[in-house]
Formats: structure tokens, sequence, C-alpha cells
């Protein structure tokens, strides 16, 4: 099941189209010189994402911040972000804090609590998460040991795997609630991976999920299904992030395929995307993005189609779309499609 936030959006008696407000999530994990480079950003790289949104005048807010607004139909700036971080490791309290200090932005931190019992030296721990509050840190749920949530065990019904997802989850905001008073229901897919099921039960228990494909946050976004932009490694370059950082959601009111698994056998999967309206921008100028392909969607109304034509890997990939904005020149509205293709025995690599 698909839970959708819908605003009215349009063109009214007088009045010029003005883009729906959105939000650029940041996707932070280790920060530090020796860690891997895909998935670390420097202290220097990181002092330079906030030294910029300082400078183009950002409005940085809290996921919670969002949420609220959001939910009441409040326009938010023009230009806004939300900065979050995966997994807590160590290395973001020793090199994070003297930029989180310096700036108080708002941020939230995904945490794994059995992680963090079982290495340590690893991640932080209760009492440095606790001193990171006072510089403007959230702690969130990322599951209790960063597993591959979508897989079963072997022999495994649809019923168990439930009821171990769920203990799985309730027991990790349990654990962080009762260390650091009570938290925002928020949820990091471990890999960014997630089905129909897991989307259904995290709704149920009021949480708030959040994945790995790109695109801005509005109030259109399913609500388990919040896109975020990765900004480590190759993708900490200011030079293209910036215009991630300033583009704009599509007024997505649904989609298929509904699940991100898809198939062994499904090596060129298509996907279907449905507006609200085409009014900011023209259809003819979407371009999508699967690795060296350029695709041109197919439209049917305010509905298009994109059909893959290179397979995709075993693993997860994703589709991005782009296209100019009419009412705001220079911003893009950005639209991405994930997908994971298992292997022969239903699994992919991290």
């Amino acid at each position: 099941m698909r839970f959708f936030v819908i605003l009215l959006c349009g063109w009214l008696a007088g009045v010029a189209w003005a883009a729906p407000s959105s939000v650029a999530i940041l996707q932070y994990h280790h920060i530090g010189h020796d860690t891997p480079r895909v998935t670390s950003v420097t202290a220097a790289e990181l002092e330079a994402h906030f030294a910029w949104l300082q400078d183009q005048q950002f409005t940085v807010l809290s996921l919670a911040d969002v949420q609220q607004r959001l939910a009441a139909g409040e326009s938010l700036p023009a230009y806004t972000a939300a900065i979050t971080i995966d997994d807590g490791w160590r290395n973001v309290y020793h090199e994070g804090l003297p930029v989180f200090k310096k700036y108080r932005y708002p941020f939230t931190i995904f945490v794994n609590p059995k992680l963090m019992r079982e290495a340590p030296q690893q991640y932080m721990n209760w009492e440095q998460l606790k001193e990171l509050q006072q510089y403007g840190a959230h702690i969130a749920n990322h599951s209790n040991s960063h597993w591959h949530m979508t897989w079963r065990q072997d022999a495994e019904t649809e019923s168990e795997w439930r009821q171990r997802v769920e203990a799985d989850i309730l027991s990790a905001q349990q654990e962080i609630d009762e260390q650091l008073g009570p938290q925002p229901r928020h949820f990091a897919y471990p890999y960014g991976e997630y089905n129909e099921q897991l989307e259904q039960l995290l709704a149920e228990h009021g949480f708030l999920a959040f994945a790995q494909h790109s695109g801005p946050w509005t109030a259109y976004t399913t609500p388990t299904a919040i896109p975020r932009f990765p900004a480590s490694a190759q993708y900490a370059n200011l030079a293209t992030l910036s215009t991630k950082l300033k583009s704009l959601g599509l007024p997505v009111i649904s989609s298929t395929p509904a699940s991100m698994v898809v198939a062994h056998g499904m090596v060129t999967p298509s996907f279907s995307v449905e507006l609200a309206n085409t009014d900011d921008f023209n259809p003819r100028q979407m371009n999508c993005f699967a690795g060296s392909s350029v695709l041109q969607p197919q439209w049917d109304g305010n509905r298009f189609t994109v059909q893959l034509e290179q397979p995709i890997p075993v693993g997860r990939s994703r589709v991005n779309c782009t296209v100019p904005s009419r009412s705001e020149p220079g911003r893009f509205y950005w639209y991405s499609q994930p997908f994971v293709r298992p292997n022969a025995q239903g699994t992919w690599p991290d």
C-alpha cells in the first residue's frame, strides 16, 4: 500500500504558478580521511557544504520541523535543506563536532543500537550522542543491526518475517527513547532498501521512513519512501551537489512498480509515474538517466513511462529524471526511481 499526501496545486485565477515547497535532504555516513571514500566526506568537505548553505541563504530545518510544516500545508522557504547522517560512526563525533558547534544546524543521526553495543570502538555511545544533541542533533532509528530488511530467512513465512522485522524496529526505538527521551519516529532504511510490506509496517507504527534514492521531499512524497541526496565521495563536489540542493520535487500522485525490488529475471524493467499536473515544465524536455543511457519518457496525459534499454545489474540501481522549471529558471525538477534486482537466490551484495 502506498500512502500519499496530495496538495491542491495548479493555476489559480490571477495567480501565477508556484512550484511546490521542496526540501533537499543531504545524506552522509563517515566523516574522515581514513574511511571508505564511497561513504565518506572529510571534515573540510562537510564544512564547505555547511558554509555553502549559509552563503546561499538556505534554511536548514530538522526532519521533524519539515514533517510538521508539510503536514500543516505551510509553504517553506525557496531554498530549504535538511541534514542526515547514517550509522552513528564514532568519527562523526570526533571529526564533525567542531563543524556542528560552529554552524549549529539541526541534523539527524540514524543509529543501530545493537551495533553500538557490539562494536563500541566503531560507533558513538549514548553520552556522545547526548553531547551532539546540544549542537543540533536529533537521534533516530536505523534498525538494530543494519541488515537487509526485505530478505527472508530460510523457510520463513511472510508472517514470521513481519514479526521479526517489527520486533527489530520497535526494540531499537525503545532503546533510543530510553536513552535519550522520546524521539521522533523517523526511520532510515539500511542500504535504502524497502518494499510495500515494510512500508506498510512502518506506516502502521507512525514512522516516516527515509531511503537513498535521490530527489527532494515535498508534500506529495510518500511518507515511507522519502528520498535523500548522497553527499559523499564524488557526490560531495559542490559543482554538482549545488544543482541537486536547489532542485524541485515533481508532484507525484502515484507510481509503479510499488516495490523497488524486482524479479531476478526482470533485467530491463520499466516504471510509470502519474503527476498532479505538468504546468511548470515542458514534458518534452524531460530526460531520464540510467547509467550511461539517456532515456526519453513516453507521455500519456500527466503520466509518463520509462522503459530501460540496458540490463540493470544484480543489486541496487536507480534512474534519475530531470526537467527544467518554467517558473524558476535555473532550477530542475528531479525524480528518482530505485530498483533492486536480486540474484537467483533472492539476495544481493551490500
